[in-house]
């Protein structure tokens, strides 16, 4: 991180990542380090409150000079000590999988409200909310790309809960420049382990492929989505600005499989389903998250014959974004660094 500069009477500008430990939080972190932001110095991540964690593994991921706080989103009182001079926030802190849809709306809504609430009353400049292309929904057609403009549609109560956090968000009142971020599906080191049990079921067993795998997907490299966060927190096009981010080019669910299995060298064995599965697991899903209820398998199938292409033309032209990896060297490094850990 940059020293602090100016007198001794200087408060440091922190920027607060919510979410941490994490996906995006490592990687910022070392994107950080390897080149800091201008009118940063420091770093602090926000960490659950009540979940282990073992300061010394976190410290050696993230170097000394990480602050770290512990609380809870959906509690206001737990945001105030980490706000204090805070310059900027970048909130990733959410839930994907859960047991009981509610707790989407605490978390990723309530939560989300929480935390750009203690923001503006701190002072903050900047806050960066990761989203979801989820929000927007899905593309008309495979030919057709999802972009900013479009009517949101969220098809799942993750993707709504997360629409309703950006427009409380914008709702927040102060100067506050707020922008939000819709990557699509992660990927790239480090690897969470439900991504590394993708990579050893196509290893050694047969992945499931709905309706020929023709359907339209944009992926985000967590460098490219790295590359975003940073634009957002010094654009000055940013404000109330909502951005899809993904790779440069979207590609088929097909595509994807396939590209993991050349990383890994191996030919990958479909267990072919028809179209017909995807819209009966679809119709179970909503069945049960009405009841309150989320079963993961079945929610993945049930979205698995959506096409959910994205445009950036929106990020590139006013943020200056522009992806540098795609999807072999992504699955490349991604089977790399599982190998390096004997995950695979």
């Amino acid at each position: 991180m940059t020293s602090p500069s100016g007198p001794s009477s200087h408060l440091p500008s922190t920027l607060l990542i919510t979410g941490a430990p994490g996906w995006l939080c490592d990687a910022l972190i070392a994107s950080i380090e390897r080149s800091p932001l201008a009118g940063i110095d420091r770093v602090r991540c926000f960490i659950r409150e009540g979940v282990e964690h073992e300061r010394a593994e976190l410290a050696r991921r993230w170097g000394s000079g990480v602050e770290i706080v512990e609380g809870d989103v959906t509690v206001p009182a737990s945001l105030t000590a980490a706000m204090h001079g805070v310059a900027a926030v970048v909130h990733g802190a959410a839930v994907i999988h859960v047991e009981h849809t509610r707790e989407y709306y605490e978390i990723n809504t309530q939560g989300t409200r929480n935390v750009a609430q203690a923001a503006a009353a701190a002072g903050a400049k900047r806050f960066v909310y990761i989203s979801t292309n989820a929000a927007g929904g899905r593309a008309a057609s495979a030919d057709t790309l999802m972009t900013e403009s479009d009517v949101d549609r969220p098809l799942s109560a993750y993707g709504h809960s997360k629409r309703l956090a950006e427009l409380l968000l914008m709702d927040v009142s102060g100067p506050m420049v707020r922008s939000v971020l819709r990557p699509c599906m992660f990927y790239g080191p480090p690897v969470p382990l439900r991504h590394v049990e993708i990579y050893r079921r196509i290893r050694s067993g047969w992945m499931p492929l709905v309706g020929g795998g023709g359907y339209r997907r944009s992926l985000t490299h967590i460098d490219n989505l790295v590359q975003a966060v940073r634009l957002a927190l010094t654009s000055p096009n940013a404000d109330r600005q909502t951005y899809y981010v993904a790779d440069a080019d979207p590609y088929t669910t097909r595509g994807v499989v396939d590209a993991m299995a050349r990383a890994l060298g191996v030919k990958p064995r479909y267990l072919h389903l028809p179209a017909f599965a995807a819209r009966a697991a679809y119709a179970a899903d909503r069945v049960l998250s009405r009841q309150g209820f989320y079963a993961q398998a079945v929610h993945l199938v049930g979205e698995a014959d959506w096409n959910v292409g994205v445009s950036i033309e929106k990020a590139r032209r006013e943020l200056g974004y522009e992806p540098r990896i795609a999807i072999d060297e992504g699955m490349r490094q991604a089977v790399e660094w599982c190998r390096d850990r004997a995950l695979l």
